[in-house]
């Protein structure tokens, strides 16, 4: 899959709150609407570095994308309030996104906090193509903070909900209900998206039961390839080789993780 570098300058026709301290702005961008689920965005923001955002949605065909975020410092919250008629300046779209399901392999999305955005795209992209719907399994901290359960429902997607307090679905993490869902799913595939030890967990509990692709959420500087700020360790014909998640990634198997 080819890296595409665009460089756009993006519109903000819609803005959402999506969550507490959570936002969702929609975009008019052609250049950023050739994405593909689990690419991202790097969006320019006061102070010296962009921000990494993945798509929450794409649609090519009106030539529209979403960027969902947590409100956790300086450059998103300045990037939650700008409004709609406000232009961003985006590098994008970046990185290795998600591949498609095979249609004859049951498949399940599951998600953690901010990691749950790329997943409900990839679900909005690929379904119009695949005929066998997948699961959802989306987890928070807390019920504040769960999002896009309303997102997957709309599409006809059965969800399972997780929170760490109980407050809503199951009290706990993704990791039970996904154990119970590759009880009785055979030859599976697992898409995930989340925090580091939620990613570690899911690549342990489907080895040798699925095949896994995960995406990572990591820090970065230039988002390019150029500043090694954001590598990762993973398997190499001679050993550890370390991986840039920007453009090498933010999607891997399972299995090409060090952890």
């Amino acid at each position: 899959m080819a890296i595409s570098r665009n460089w756009a300058q993006s519109p903000i026709v819609a803005r959402h709150q999506t969550a507490d301290n959570h936002v969702e702005l929609i975009l008019k961008s052609p250049e950023l609407a050739t994405a593909v689920p689990g690419q991202f965005a790097h969006v320019l923001t006061p102070g010296m570095l962009r921000r990494p955002i993945s798509f929450s949605r794409i649609d090519e065909h009106h030539g529209e994308v979403g960027l969902l975020f947590q409100v956790v410092g300086s450059g998103t919250k300045w990037l939650s309030q700008r409004l709609v008629g406000d232009v961003l300046d985006i590098l994008g779209p970046l990185g290795h996104g998600f591949p498609p399901p095979d249609p004859h392999k049951p498949w399940v999305l599951v998600g953690g906090g901010v990691g749950v955005p790329p997943l409900y795209c990839a679900a909005q992209v690929w379904l119009k193509d695949v005929a066998q719907q997948p699961s959802a399994i989306i987890g928070a901290r807390t019920a504040k903070w769960l999002l896009m359960a309303d997102d997957f429902a709309t599409l006809g997607i059965p969800v399972a909900l997780s929170t760490d307090d109980g407050s809503a679905g199951r009290e706990g993490t993704i990791i039970e209900p996904l154990e119970e869902w590759l009880g009785t799913h055979g030859d599976a595939q697992v898409y995930a998206c989340g925090p580091m030890p939620m990613l570690q967990a899911v690549s342990h509990i489907t080895k040798g039961k699925a095949i896994s692709f995960l995406a990572l959420e990591q820090r970065m500087g230039c988002g390019i390839g150029a500043c090694l700020a954001c590598v990762v360790p993973t398997q190499g014909n001679l050993g550890i080789a370390y991986r840039r998640v920007c453009t090498e990634g933010p999607v891997f198997r399972a299995e090409e993780l060090m952890w």
